[in-house]
C-alpha cells in the first residue's frame, strides 16, 4: 500500500496497539506534510511525524470495511477489531443484522426502523435461501423452516446475548414470520382451529411479558425468566399446536428490587387499567403505596405506557380464552400479593400485626383464611416427634414468612397460567418442531447474586453449546468427508465450566453447604475459596469481604453470596404449604 493510504486526509486506518490483532480504528484528519493526526473512532487522537511512521503500527483499512460487508465470513481479514467496525458501520447505516456465514448478528437500534418489519419484508424473505436476501432475521425464520423438511428432523433458533440486546424481539419476529408462513400453506380455506392456535401462540408473548418481565437498569423489559417455545408443524406445513416450557423465574423480584428498577410490568399495568369499579373491588391503591413496588424509588417508565399495556393484556387472554372469571382470580391474587406485601409488624412478645385491617383485605383477594394467614406470619409450627411444636418470631422472620407466601402465590400463578396456555396450544406430540430459546442475558450488575449466578452459568452452558456446534462437531464432519481446512483457534470455555458444576466445584459445594442446617453464606465463601482460589477463572478478592468472581466468556463477575444459600434450598415451611 502507498504511504497516502494512511496520511491522505480523510483515509481510513487501523492503529495497532501492542499485539498485532490490538488494533483501532481511526481517521486521517490532519497531515502538513510533516505530521499527521489520526482521530481514533473513541474519541482520542494520536499525532506520528510522517517519516516516523512504522507500516506495523499504521494499517490501511479494506477498503470494503468503508461500506460495510453483509457476510463477515467473505472479509479477508477478520479478527474482533473488523468485525466490530463492521457492525458499527452497518449500524450507522441503520443495518443492524448482519451474517457470519449462517449466525445471525443482531445490534439493538433502540428506535423502530421503518418498514423493517411489514407484510412486504414478510414476503421477500419467504422460500428464499439464505444469503440471497439482505441479512435478517426473517431470513433465518425461513431458513429455519425450510431445514425442517429439507433435513426431516426439528429445529431449534437459539438466541443468546446480553441484556438488553433484543433476544425477546428476536423471538416475536421469528413467531410472526413463521405464522405467516404456516398460513400461507393452509391455502385459501383455512381451518378455524388452526388459526386460533396460531393467534394463540402469538398473544402468549404479551402475557408471558406482562408477568415474567421487569424494567431493569440494563432493559426497561427485561426477561426475567427463561422459555423455549415449540410450534409444531404438520406435514402440510401449518402450525397445529406448540407447547412452552419455562425456567428461572426470579421469584425474589416480586418482593424486592434493586434501585432504579421495577417489579414485574403485571402489577403496574392491573393498577393503572383497571376500571374504577376494579379498582373499589379489588382495594387498589396508586404503585408508591405497596411495599413491594416502592422500595426501589421506580414505579414509573416514560418509555412504558402501563394502561395500554393492560388494555393489550386483556385482549391477549381473551383470544388465548381465559374466561371472565379465571381473569378476576388473576387479577385477585395479585392484589392480594400488594397487599401482603403491606402487612407490617410490631415486636410485643414476638411479631404482631400492625394492621389487622390489611390481613383481612389481603385474605379476602387470595381467598385464604385472615387467622391462619396471621398465625402462620408470627409464629412457626413444627413437627417435633409426633407433635406440633409452636413457636413466636421475630419481626424479620414475620417478614421473611410473609415474603416467601407473596414469592409462592405469585410463582403458582405464573405456572398456572402457563398451562392454561399449554393447554389452549396442544397438539400432536409426533409433529417435527421449531423451537425458540429465549432466556435471560449475561448480566454484571453493581451488586451481583445468586440469580446472577445462575443466568450467567446458563449462559456460559449455551456459548459451550453454540462452540461445539459451530466449531468442533464442524470440524469433526469436515474430517470425515476428507475436506480440507484451515483449523480454527477458538475460545473454549469448558474449563471455566468445570469450575462451576465438577465435583467439588462451585454449584457443588453451594449443595454441599445448603444440606448442612448450620451451613452460612459466610462459610460457604470460605469453603470456595479454599477449593478454588488457585484456579485461573476464580477471583479470590485481595479485600477480605462477601465476594467471589468468575471470569466469564464475556468478562469477569464478581458475586456477593448473601442470601445465596437461602435461595439454593429453596424451602417451604409446611406450615406455610397447609396454609396454600
Amino acid at each position: 500500500m502507498a504511504e497516502s493510504d494512511v496520511t491522505t486526509v480523510g483515509s481510513r486506518v487501523w492503529l495497532v496497539k501492542g499485539s498485532p490483532d490490538d488494533l483501532t480504528p481511526a481517521t486521517v484528519t490532519q497531515c502538513d506534510g510533516v505530521e499527521v493526526v489520526y482521530q481514533t473512532d473513541y474519541g482520542e487522537e494520536q499525532r506520528m511525524w510522517m517519516n516516523e511512521i512504522d507500516p506495523n503500527q499504521v494499517k490501511p483499512m479494506n477498503g470494503v470495511l468503508l461500506q460495510g460487508v453483509e457476510d463477515m465470513a467473505k472479509m479477508t481479514e477478520l479478527n474482533q477489531a473488523s468485525i466490530l467496525c463492521n457492525l458499527n458501520t452497518r449500524y450507522q447505516q441503520n443495518e443492524i443484522y448482519t451474517y457470519i456465514g449462517s449466525i445471525l448478528i443482531s445490534v439493538n437500534p433502540y428506535k423502530r426502523l421503518h418498514d423493517l418489519y411489514d407484510e412486504k419484508t414478510l414476503a421477500r424473505y419467504t422460500n428464499k435461501d439464505l444469503g440471497e436476501e439482505s441479512p435478517h432475521v426473517f431470513a433465518i425464520a425461513n431458513e429455519c423452516y425450510t431445514c425442517l423438511w429439507k433435513r426431516e428432523e426439528s429445529q431449534c433458533v437459539l438466541i443468546s446475548g446480553e441484556s438488553g440486546a433484543g433476544k425477546t424481539e428476536a423471538t416475536k419476529f421469528i413467531l410472526k414470520f413463521i405464522s405467516n408462513i404456516s398460513r400461507q400453506r393452509s391455502g385459501k380455506v383455512e381451518e378455524e382451529n388452526g388459526k386460533s392456535i396460531e393467534k394463540s401462540i402469538l398473544e402468549s408473548g404479551p402475557v408471558l411479558e406482562a408477568l415474567g418481565n421487569a424494567k431493569t437498569v440494563y432493559n426497561n423489559n427485561s426477561s426475567r425468566f427463561g422459555k423455549f417455545v415449540q410450534l409444531l408443524i404438520s406435514e402440510s406445513g401449518q402450525i397445529k399446536g406448540g407447547r412452552i416450557t419455562d425456567c428461572i423465574l426470579a421469584k425474589h423480584r416480586v418482593v424486592r428490587q434493586n434501585p432504579g428498577e421495577r417489579n414485574y410490568h403485571i402489577f403496574y399495568q392491573l393498577i393503572q387499567g383497571a376500571t374504577p369499579e376494579q379498582r373499589d373491588r379489588l382495594f387498589l391503591m396508586e404503585p408508591g403505596e405497596y411495599h413491594y413496588l416502592n422500595q426501589s424509588g421506580c414505579v414509573s417508565d416514560p418509555t412504558l405506557n402501563d394502561a395500554e399495556d393492560w388494555a393489550a393484556l386483556e385482549q391477549a387472554l381473551n383470544v388465548i380464552g381465559f374466561k371472565d372469571g379465571q381473569k378476576q382470580d388473576m387479577m385477585s391474587v395479585l392484589s392480594g400479593i400488594l397487599h401482603l406485601g403491606n402487612v407490617s409488624f410490631m415486636n410485643a412478645g414476638g411479631a404482631q400485626v400492625v394492621d389487622t385491617d390489611v390481613i383481612d383485605r389481603t385474605s379476602q383477594l387470595l381467598g385464604i383464611d385472615s387467622e391462619r394467614l396471621e398465625a402462620v406470619m408470627k409464629e412457626r409450627t413444627m413437627k417435633l416427634r409426633g407433635e406440633n411444636i409452636t413457636s413466636p418470631q421475630s419481626i424479620d422472620q414475620a417478614c421473611d414468612s410473609r415474603d416467601s407466601i407473596a414469592m409462592a402465590v405469585y410463582s403458582q400463578l405464573f405456572r398456572w397460567i402457563i398451562s392454561k396456555i399449554n393447554h389452549r396450544i396442544k397438539g400432536p406430540d409426533d409433529f417435527y418442531f421449531i423451537g425458540i430459546l429465549d432466556i435471560f442475558g449475561f448480566e454484571n450488575f453493581k451488586i451481583n447474586r445468586f440469580e446472577q449466578f445462575c443466568i450467567n452459568f446458563a449462559n456460559e452452558k449455551l456459548q459451550e453449546f453454540f462452540n461445539r456446534h459451530i466449531f468442533s462437531l464442524e470440524q469433526i464432519e469436515y474430517n470425515k468427508e476428507g475436506i480440507d481446512w484451515c483449523d480454527v483457534e477458538w475460545a473454549d470455555n469448558s474449563e471455566c465450566l468445570d469450575l462451576v458444576e465438577k465435583n467439588l466445584g462451585l454449584m457443588s459445594l453451594i449443595n454441599e453447604e445448603s444440606r448442612f442446617p448450620k451451613g452460612t453464606d459466610k462459610s460457604l465463601l470460605n469453603k470456595l475459596h479454599n477449593q478454588h482460589a488457585k484456579n485461573q477463572f476464580y477471583v479470590k478478592p485481595r479485600v477480605i469481604g462477601l465476594e467471589f468472581g468468575i471470569k466469564h466468556y464475556a468478562g469477569e463477575v464478581m458475586y456477593n453470596v448473601t442470601g445465596f444459600l437461602e435461595k439454593n434450598r429453596d424451602t417451604f415451611r409446611d406450615d406455610l404449604l397447609g396454609l396454600l
